[in-house]
């Protein structure tokens, strides 16, 4: 059985060696990604519904549709001291009196299709709302997530805009 071996080998090599896989490739678009896109809007505190420890803004968007919520992602961006800051993110406020945190804020978001929600939740209903800072927000949506394994750092929003090569409006 062993001499068989080498000849069906050889007879598998030569008879695939003669094989020529033509590669149909059209032209080259323009740079980007027609597949991710960013949205560029203000959260706003007087629009906030608030609901005990949680005041949130609803948003109606259509490009978030269930390709984007099966296969997809949305990454949210807040601009803060001059950077732009993944969400969700969660800060403490200390007490005046001593160095403790007195109670956490967390600024987050959920979506669905034609959906998205922005909100802050804080640890505590004593916290006043009005006290918390209207924000710039960046929103990255992706269509269906081919890309998702290329190590991208999402929390890093130079990383999203250099890789999807977006503009930075």
């Amino acid at each position: 059985m062993r001499r068989f071996e080498p000849i069906l080998i050889l007879a598998l090599i030569l008879m695939t060696s003669g094989c020529v896989i033509e590669e149909s490739v059209g032209p080259e678009g323009p740079p980007g990604n027609a597949n991710v896109f960013s949205l560029n809007f203000e959260f706003n505190m007087a629009d906030a519904d608030i609901n005990g420890t949680v005041a949130s803004v609803q948003y109606n968007v259509p490009d978030i549709n269930s390709l984007v919520v099966d296969e997809g992602a949305v990454l949210l961006f807040f601009r803060d001291q001059g950077t732009w800051t993944a969400m969700p993110y969660t800060f403490g406020v200390e007490s005046p009196d001593l160095p403790a945190v007195d109670y956490t804020v967390s600024f987050g978001y959920g979506y669905d299709d034609q959906f998205l929600e922005i909100f802050y939740e804080t640890s505590t209903d004593a916290v006043d709302f009005s006290s918390l800072p209207d924000r710039t927000i960046k929103a990255v949506v992706i269509d269906g997530f081919s890309y998702g394994k290329k190590g991208i750092d999402f929390a890093n929003w130079n990383a999203v805009k250099e890789f999807y090569q977006l503009k930075d409006e």
